[in-house]
């Protein structure tokens, strides 16, 4: 099933620094690059090392080349794997994060779409963008948003992992036309109007942060690491998800991922 590892992506401070660190630094060939994202070629002549200058990105991700994604999907129980997302589409193929038994996140895709002769190398993004994960720049309707923001009536710090994020998302997509904006992007958007005052005032966040014990609060710092400065870009992330994940293995009683969300709001402040 997993054919072997296609590409690394890490994430860097900055781009110029980072490439010319690994072309002359270790030796390794650049493939392309632009303003976000550079992909270089490991020695075997097949990995990629792909490096980003996101903050959004998580520090490092594992790709896995497969047969097919959506066969895998298709068998998802019988193979005992929990997909984070179903298959989505990439430059020439599909791609997914599955989840095994154990809880371990395994980046896939395949180059079922590619056609005859292209170039070995996948890069995992939609068909029009050159990098995987890099999301299609999807204009934000402000005035909608606002609006439906103020409709569904729940301030926004309390809002991720909640059926009122989820009408919400609904509502704004749907007057999008394809492709629409994804979850993290709805997010992103409604954090810029936040940051820019256009969000209406909806008071205090109207869940409180969970009641765990100081060593479950020193976990979840650990497992934040550096990004605990970051808290904000962390809802809809595969990033997220593995937290919630490690987080709950630890402990007796696990948290939904809105009260995971409402621990680390707290202890980012």
């Amino acid at each position: 099933m997993l054919r072997r590892i296609d590409r690394i992506i890490l994430r860097v401070p900055t781009l110029p620094s980072a490439v010319g660190y690994y072309r002359d630094v270790l030796g390794m060939k650049l493939l392309r690059q632009d303003t976000r994202a550079a992909a270089l070629l490991m020695a075997d002549g097949i990995t990629e090392i792909v490096l980003r200058a996101d903050p959004d990105q998580p520090a490092e991700e594992i790709y896995y080349l497969v047969d097919d994604v959506r066969d895998l999907y298709a068998r998802r129980e019988q193979l005992q794997l929990k997909f984070v997302h179903p298959p989505r589409q990439a430059a020439r193929g599909y791609r997914a994060a599955v989840k095994d038994p154990f809880g371990n996140v395994l980046m896939l895709l395949d180059r079922t779409t590619a056609p005859a002769g292209a170039n070995a190398t996948e890069d995992a993004a939609t068909p029009t963008m050159l990098f995987s994960g890099i999301e299609p720049t999807i204009p934000a309707k402000r005035r909608l948003l606002a609006e439906v923001y103020e409709q569904i009536g729940r301030t926004a710090d309390d809002l991720p992992y909640t059926p009122q994020f989820e009408e919400l998302f609904n509502l704004y997509a749907a007057q999008h036309p394809e492709p629409k904006p994804t979850r993290r992007e709805v997010w992103r958007h409604l954090l810029n109007l936040r940051k820019g005052g256009k969000l209406p005032k909806l008071g205090e966040a109207r869940s409180p942060s969970p009641d765990v014990s100081p060593e479950a609060e020193r976990i979840v710092k650990e497992l934040l690491g550096r990004d605990i400065g970051k808290r904000d870009r962390l809802p809809y992330t595969d990033r997220f998800d593995k937290l919630v994940d490690d987080f709950n293995k630890t402990q007796d009683r696990p948290l939904s991922p809105h009260l995971v969300w409402r621990l680390v709001a707290k202890l980012a402040k």
